[in-house]
């Protein structure tokens, strides 16, 4: 089994979707993810994970009304569909918190899973497919 030391991972240009400002968020996330991956796996560590916890929360909160903004903006299709993935996020967020409180000892690992799960098929496929609308509109409006 891979050692969660092993599980960076750093971005790379496969990711871009050519929107400045998301690909700027986009490289938080991975950050964010790293800084998880890289903590040790012991009680110090875990308290760490609250404040990686209230980091997440906070990029999505300001990464997910971006996106959303300029999605609805652009009259990107299948709006309704990243909605509810976006919606699925938070909700994952909150069962993270609720986790920590109790003390959960496998919450970093989740985590990990669950973000690594994030970036290969939200941010790598789902994301991908509105920004030809969003960068036409972008373009549209004089944005760049």
């Amino acid at each position: 089994m891979e050692t969660i030391k092993n599980l960076q991972h750093s971005w790379n240009n496969s990711y871009l979707v050519n929107i400045p400002m998301i690909d700027k968020q986009h490289m938080k996330f991975f950050k964010i993810f790293d800084h998880l991956a890289a903590l040790s796996n012991n009680e110090e560590s875990y308290n760490q994970l609250s404040d990686i916890i209230d980091e997440l929360d906070k990029y999505t909160q300001i990464h997910f009304q971006t996106e959303e903004a300029l999605m609805r903006k652009a009259k990107t299709p299948d709006y309704d569909l990243h909605l509810l993935q976006h919606s699925i996020f938070r909700k994952k967020i909150e069962e993270f918190k609720i986790a920590y409180s109790y003390q959960n000892s496998v919450l970093q690992q989740q985590m990990i899973n669950f973000m690594r799960k994030w970036f290969l098929m939200h941010i790598s496929d789902v994301d991908s497919k509105y920004a030809d609308s969003v960068h036409d509109f972008m373009l549209e409006k004089g944005w760049y």
